[in-house]
């Protein structure tokens, strides 16, 4: 969409395709995995390339829909286009998501933080604000893609995010504590396109050994096969057994905000763009992989810690516990095979990806080589 000097074109009420690009597909639906990875990174929106929204274009529409004036700075970010909205006193997040995706999966998303706001207020959560028509959000016809975009205004929530702060034992039980909370409050929740197909989904992670193509360093690769078998013979035997639920999907350091003079100290949860139904030890995987190998003398020692904290206020079945602890792996390894596969489809940014693959397998090597974690039914 290019700047117009007429207010651009929008439509309240529920979020909709104005086109259709197609019936939402299963995992089953693939004869290969290699298929299957493109098509789940497609509708994961890796693969997307649109026109860019000017500053202007947004908002005029900001102003239109929601009465909203004042100074709008973009963030970057890895799919949809973010920015933040100064206004007043007031400081909001604006995302507008990519002619690529699905306004349905948008929805699922905007369904679920509305879910939080009416049954669990005392979660420092992301709250959306309403549109002049009453609505959370707003569609933008364009001819980029084969779905209308959509604008969501929210809160910007106080805090530092959590990757910038450097956490005591207490406070990573808090950042599992408050996982658990908000998984509970999840737990009734579901929504028609709750089972879509996201690269970053664990349910997924035994189709992605084709990603192994793209791992050029011997060690690397076998360290990748190790994990890989390790999931299939004790994660993947599990699946259709392990409790399931709607989950936040990317509760990392990045999207927990904490004010670390606080008791609470988790002061905001955000971003809810990776929310899928998937077993529930999977949610804590991603939390538990960020801090794997963070402590080279210990490499589990963080990521346990979080573990603790999240049972302290939802215990977890021992099988489930045993496989938390392949699957936690399996995530950081995934990030790593995710950054390599698309440095290979963006070789202008070969160089910088793979630099940032480099810490997540010097981590994953750490934590090969540490004794196996002691599982608490063990203690």
């Amino acid at each position: 969409m290019s700047p117009s000097s007429d207010p651009p074109a929008f439509r309240a009420g529920p979020a909709r395709a104005l086109r259709t690009a197609g019936v939402p597909r299963e995992a089953s639906d693939f004869c290969s995995d290699s298929a299957f990875i493109d098509a789940v990174a497609s509708e994961s929106g890796l693969l997307a390339g649109h026109v860019r929204l000017d500053e202007s274009t947004v908002m005029e529409l900001l102003e239109q829909a929601y009465g909203l004036r004042g100074m709008l700075v973009r963030i970057p970010t890895e799919k949809d286009e973010t920015f933040r909205l100064r206004s007043g006193e007031e400081t909001y997040l604006v995302k507008v998501s990519s002619p690529d995706e699905d306004p349905l999966i948008v929805h699922l998303q905007t369904a679920c933080m509305e879910h939080l706001e009416r049954t669990a207020t005392d979660l420092p959560a992301q709250r959306l604000v309403r549109n002049l028509h009453g609505e959370p959000q707003v569609l933008m016809p364009t001819t980029d893609g084969p779905f209308d975009r959509v604008l969501r205004v929210m809160r910007f929530l106080p805090g530092e995010m959590l990757a910038s702060h450097e956490a005591s034992a207490a406070q990573l039980q808090s950042v599992g504590s408050s996982l658990a909370r908000l998984s509970l409050a999840l737990q009734d929740f579901e929504h028609p396109r709750a089972e879509r197909l996201l690269l970053w989904d664990l349910k997924h992670f035994h189709r992605m050994r084709p990603l192994l193509h793209h791992v050029t360093e011997k060690h690397q690769r076998t360290l990748a096969e190790a994990i890989f078998d390790q999931f299939d013979e004790k994660v993947v035997p599990l699946l259709d057994v392990l409790t399931s639920q709607v989950v936040h999907g990317d509760f990392s350091p990045f999207n927990v905000l904490v004010d670390p003079g606080s008791p609470d100290y988790v002061s905001g949860i955000i971003d809810f763009g990776d929310v899928v139904r998937t077993p529930v030890i999977f949610d804590l995987s991603v939390t538990m992989a960020n801090f794997l190998g963070t402590n080279p003398s210990s490499p589990w020692e963080h990521a346990l810690q979080v573990m603790n904290g999240y049972r302290n206020i939802r215990p977890l079945p021992v099988h489930e516990l045993e496989a938390l602890v392949i699957s936690a792996q399996a995530r950081l390894l995934l990030r790593a095979l995710i950054t390599q596969w698309r440095a290979s489809h963006l070789p202008e940014r070969r160089a910088y990806l793979v630099s940032h693959s480099e810490p997540d397998w010097d981590r994953l090597h750490a934590t090969a080589a540490a004794p196996a974690p002691k599982l608490p039914s063990t203690l």
